[in-house]
């Protein structure tokens, strides 16, 4: 009944889909040109005396000559000049690296702080989401998206820098076990060590939601403190974790197989609306989720009504929540 009914209710809501697209490109592009106008003068004499290596010209020729079976390239002594001329190229990358690399520190703690306002601000985006579905569950209200976000600016960015500090914590776990155990692998099998680690980053991100899913959805709902809200998260996790895993890991699994799908019909244009539905997706099953767990009634539908503490059809009324 809860993953019908997050479906359910995210088509219902299905204009907060094209909200979050929006919002999506809005910060894509903010963050982007701040970006760019930090990254051009900080890293652009890094990047101009790469162009000047030629190192696609390099690439292309070795790669030309591996597969073309050609022998043209082969020395006097055995050595490939094509092959050869890869290595001194590697090597005058190192050489120019070490030259900037005062500049590439700079380049990359840039992007790692942006990353973080860009994920900051992402999850005030789904906080506004999470109280307009509440909004619709409790009371079939309709709240305007952007009203809403400034309405609970402050709120929603108190939470959003407390759920990215945790974010970010697990998000090395993730990284740090994805690539270690996939260089592991890497060594017996090139292609068994890129899915392991596919894979293993897929099921450790649905871990870390499954164990989180119910925090935002307190902190809204319940009107609690953040750190209470934590606790009443961990409450939670404690009895649904195993089925909210399960469910994350598919629909993360399902998400990465339809963006590479997308991304290669529409030369990656559609990824974002993807990942917008998603978010929607998921906010929406975190909050059928909480109200399952607190028992509490909710709007399904415009017409439905779902009563968490029966069962099967019996749960499902026509009749509006008591208000």
């Amino acid at each position: 009944m809860i993953i019908k009914d997050s479906f359910s209710i995210t088509i219902s809501k299905f204009s907060l889909v094209y909200q979050v697209v929006l919002v999506l490109l809005i910060a894509l592009l903010f963050f982007g040109i701040i970006g760019y106008a930090i990254l051009a003068p900080t890293l652009g004499g890094y990047v101009g005396e790469l162009k000047d290596l030629g190192i696609a010209g390099t690439v292309k020729d070795y790669l030309k000559s591996i597969f073309s079976g050609s022998s043209d390239g082969i020395q006097q002594d055995g050595a490939n000049e094509y092959y050869q001329a890869l290595v001194d190229t590697i090597k005058d990358i190192g050489v120019v690296t070490r030259r900037h690399v005062g500049s590439i520190w700079g380049g990359i703690i840039a992007v790692v702080i942006l990353a973080i306002l860009f994920s900051v601000f992402y999850h005030m985006c789904l906080y506004t989401v999470t109280d307009t579905l509440h909004a619709f569950m409790s009371s079939d209200s309709e709240y305007g998206f952007w009203s809403n976000m400034i309405a609970n600016l402050s709120k929603s960015f108190k939470f959003s820098l407390a759920y990215v500090g945790v974010f970010i914590g697990n998000m090395i776990i993730v990284i740090g076990l994805s690539l270690g155990l996939g260089f592991l692998l890497g060594a017996v099998n090139n292609f068994l060590g890129i899915v392991f680690a596919y894979f293993t980053a897929l099921l450790t991100i649905s871990i870390q939601r499954a164990l989180f899913s119910g925090w935002m959805p307190a902190y809204v709902v319940s009107d609690m403190t953040i750190k209470e809200s934590l606790v009443a998260n961990f409450k939670m996790a404690s009895s649904r974790f195993r089925d909210a895993l399960g469910v994350y890991f598919v629909l993360y699994l399902c998400t990465l197989i339809l963006c590479i799908i997308v991304g290669i019909c529409t030369f990656g244009f559609a990824i974002i609306i993807v990942w917008s539905v998603c978010a929607v997706l998921t906010q929406a099953h975190d909050m059928v989720n909480y109200y399952h767990y607190e028992g509490k009634k909710y709007y399904r539908d415009s017409q439905h009504v779902v009563d968490p503490t029966k069962k099967y059809k019996d749960a499902v009324l026509e009749s509006p929540i008591e208000r």
